[in-house]
């Protein structure tokens, strides 16, 4: 009985410093308290299951919380990317949201070394990233560190990459090092769902420039096509909704 007793002790005092932390979360990031009460009852009951484990509030948020979350701390740093500042709806871009995930770093972690393939674009909503060359990587030369703070994004030619057709099947590589300097929160879209998803549902206009029909061979000819049918069935059920 007092073991229990202790536990649950500790677990109240875990749970009262948790509800701290939620505020300062919420405050810092600009969300409206009445988010409140259904993000500490999901991080309530992911500290009930793990009671001797780390809780992070933004994995221990259920989809319908983390859509809404997704979209408070993602959308303006969208409207900052020079590639989508063509898409002028505000439903478009939420949507757009949806494909972003959340990622965690620690201190002092390479997100993206240079020289390695560029996997997807990250928005980051909390913490210090910089990004720098070295004297060996792809420029042949080092350059000034650059921070990417809170609101800024990087692995913008992203976009550029999964809008050429044929669909290229190597990624682009990255020219820099993109490491955390302290702890960062962040959102990615993953390269696949941005050629996959992304580009083919808001980007149809770029898709249909410098394609040469003539010098396609059989194979990219069928390629396209599929691609156009998949292009058309996710307008038409976007339309729908």
């Amino acid at each position: 009985m007092q073991l229990s007793t202790t536990t649950s002790e500790k677990l109240r005092r875990k749970m009262k410093m948790k509800g701290l932390e939620v505020e300062l979360w919420l405050s810092e990031h600009g969300l409206p308290n009445t988010m409140k009460a259904g993000i500490m009852d999901n991080v309530h009951r992911v500290l009930e299951e793990n009671k001797n484990g780390h809780v992070e509030i933004l994995t221990a948020l259920p989809p319908e919380y983390l859509s809404r979350v997704t979209r408070c701390l993602c959308l303006a740093t969208l409207r900052k990317v020079p590639k989508l500042k063509e898409i002028k709806g505000l439903d478009e871009l939420k949507e757009i949201c949806e494909y972003f995930k959340p990622v965690i770093y620690p201190k002092d972690n390479f997100i993206i070394r240079e020289g390695e393939p560029l996997e997807m674009i990250l928005l980051v909503t909390q913490g210090i990233v910089r990004t720098y060359t070295t004297s060996t990587g792809v420029k042949n030369k080092p350059s000034t560190p650059k921070s990417i703070k809170k609101g800024d994004f990087y692995g913008e030619e992203l976009i550029n990459w999964a809008s050429k057709y044929p669909p290229p099947t190597e990624l682009p590589i990255s020219d820099k090092n993109v490491r955390s300097i302290a702890r960062v929160e962040a959102f990615a879209l993953t390269a696949e769902d941005l050629k996959n998803h992304v580009i083919p549902k808001y980007f149809r206009w770029q898709l249909s420039k410098g394609i040469d029909l003539k010098n396609l061979t059989d194979s990219q000819m069928l390629q396209l096509k599929q691609f156009a049918a998949k292009t058309i069935q996710t307008a038409f059920r976007h339309a729908r909704k």
